[in-house]
C-alpha cells in the first residue's frame, strides 16, 4: 500500500488570526468549511490540504497549542527573498531567523514557519 500526503492540521489559539496571519504572509486563500456547530478554515493546492481548526474545538488534549513543540514545520516556497522580508516587515510580524535561503517567521500560535528561495 503506498501513502499520498493530504494535508497539515494545525490547532491554534485563535484560528482567525492564525488564518489572517497565512492569508496575509503566506498568501493562502483560506476560506471556512463547516457548519454553525463546527467549522474551521481550510485551503486545498495540487491535492494538499492546509486547515487550521480551534484548538479547543477540535480537542481537549490539543488546548492549548504547545508553542515549544518542534514537530511541526511549514516550509513556503518564495520567488524573492528580499520582496518577502518587505512583506513581513510592513505587516509587523516577528522574524525568529534569516539565511542565506530561509527566512523564518512566528505565527500567531508560536509555530515556526519557513519561507526559502529553495
Amino acid at each position: 500500500m503506498e501513502s499520498t500526503f493530504r494535508g497539515v492540521f494545525l490547532t491554534c489559539t485563535d484560528a482567525e488570526a492564525t488564518a489572517a496571519f497565512y492569508r496575509e504572509i503566506a498568501g493562502l486563500p483560506l476560506t471556512i468549511e463547516g457548519d454553525e456547530e463546527y467549522s474551521y478554515f481550510v485551503v486545498e493546492a495540487g491535492g494538499v490540504q492546509v486547515a487550521l481548526h480551534s484548538a479547543e474545538a477540535f480537542a481537549d488534549y490539543a488546548f492549548p497549542p504547545v508553542t515549544e513543540s518542534n514537530l511541526t514545520h511549514l516550509y513556503f516556497r518564495i520567488p524573492d527573498q528580499a520582496e518577502f522580508l518587505e512583506r513581513i516587515k510592513n505587516a509587523g510580524t516577528p522574524l525568529v531567523a534569516v539565511d542565506d535561503v530561509v527566512v523564518t517567521v512566528e505565527d500567531p500560535d508560536g509555530r515556526k514557519v519557513m519561507f526559502g528561495t529553495a
